[in-house]
C-alpha cells in the first residue's frame, strides 16, 4: 500500500503547529543545484521537488541509493525546510539486511531552513543498495521532496511505502584497497605483495597489545596529514569501534576501547588516510 504523505510547505506548516507566517505562506520552488557541487569523488542523490514531507517526532524516514562507487560513505545531506522546535536528528545508512553501517546524531535550531549535513564513515561497494535512514528525534521536520517521481529509489514513512522520494545525497570517498606502495604490476596475492602490506603498516603505526582483552592501542609512526580513521570490525564488516584524529603527529597514541562486549576471536583494524587503507587482523583473548 503506498500513501501519498507530501504536501505543500504551507499545509506542512499549519500541521505542525508553527508559528511563522513565512513558512506557512512562501511558494516552496525546487532548489537550483543544491547538490551540483558538492566535493566527493561520487555523489548519489535524488531529485529535488516543490513539495515536502513532514516527519513528527518519532517517525522515521528511509530512502534506498545506489552506492556509486567503492569506498567509504563520508556524509549524508538532506534539505530541510522547518523545524518545529531546536531538538535532534539521527541519520543512519544501513544495508539491505538492516546492519546499520554507521550513524550520527544532529541539532537543527528552531524554525531551520537549510541543507543539513551529517559526518559518517560507512563502507559501501559500488553498484549495490543502501538505505539512508532519517529519524526525528525531538523535534518536527518539514523535508523538501516531490510525489510521484520516476526516481528508482525506494521511500519508506514508518515503515508505509510512499511514490516519491526526498532531496537527500549521500557523498562518497572512493578508496583504493591497496596503499601507495602496491601500486605497480606486481601480483597483489603474491608473497612480495603482502609482505610489502605489512611492511607499509608496520612503519607507519603500531598496534599493542595484539591479542588484547580490553583495549588496543594504536601509535602512530609517521606524521599524516588530513583526517585518519581508525575502525574495529568484525570479520563480517560490521563496525565496532570509530575514532577519528586530525593531522596525527609521531607518537600520537589512540586508545580503543570497544562499548560491546566482544567474543574471543579475530577482528579487522582498518585505518583510512587520503585514500589509502591499512588492514591488519588483531585478536581478542
Amino acid at each position: 500500500m503506498k500513501l501519498q504523505k507530501f504536501y505543500t510547505l504551507a499545509a506542512a506548516a499549519i500541521f505542525m503547529g508553527a508559528i511563522s507566517a513565512q513558512a506557512q505562506t512562501a511558494a516552496l520552488n525546487a532548489t537550483a543545484g543544491p547538490f551540483d557541487n558538492l566535493k566527493h569523488d561520487c555523489v548519489a542523490k535524488a531529485q529535488t521537488g516543490s513539495e515536502v514531507l513532514l516527519l513528527n517526532q518519532g517517525d522515521v524516514v528511509v530512502q534506498s541509493f545506489n552506492a556509486c562507487a567503492a569506498g567509504v560513505v563520508t556524509k549524508a545531506y538532506a534539505i530541510v525546510k522547518q523545524s518545529s522546535n531546536q531538538g535532534k536528528i539521527e541519520v543512519m545508512i544501513e544495508d539491505l539486511r538492516g546492519n546499520i553501517l554507521d550513524r550520527a546524531k544532529l541539532t537543527v535550531r528552531e524554525g531551520f531552513n537549510g541543507l543539513v549535513t551529517s559526518k559518517l564513515t560507512a563502507e559501501v561497494n559500488k553498484g549495490e543498495r543502501y538505505n539512508l535512514k532519517i529519524r526525528a528525534i525531538s523535534t518536527d521536520i518539514v523535508i523538501e521532496g516531490r510525489y510521484n517521481t520516476d526516481e528508482k529509489n525506494d521511500l519508506y514513512l514508518n515503515g508505509w511505502k510512499l511514490d516519491g522520494n526526498i532531496s537527500t545525497a549521500v557523498g562518497i570517498q572512493e578508496v583504493r584497497a591497496t596503499t601507495e606502495a602496491l601500486e605497480s604490476n606486481r601480483n597483489p596475492y603474491s608473497n612480495d605483495a603482502i609482505d610489502a602490506r605489512a611492511t607499509e603498516f608496520g612503519a607507519t603505526f603500531s598496534v599493542y597489545p595484539n591479542p588484547f582483552v580490553d583495549q588496543v592501542s594504536v601509535t602512530f609512526k609517521k606524521d599524516l596529514k588530513g583526517e585518519t580513521q581508525i575502525i574495529l570490525m568484525d570479520l563480517a564488516g560490521n563496525m565496532l569501534h570509530r575514532e577519528v584524529r586530525l593531522n596525527p603527529i609521531v607518537g600520537q597514541k589512540v586508545n580503543i576501547t570497544p562499548t560491546y562486549n566482544l567474543n574471543p576471536g579475530a577482528y579487522a583494524l582498518r585505518i583510512l588516510n587520503d585514500n589509502r587503507v591499512f588492514n591488519q587482523t588483531i585478536m581478542k583473548h
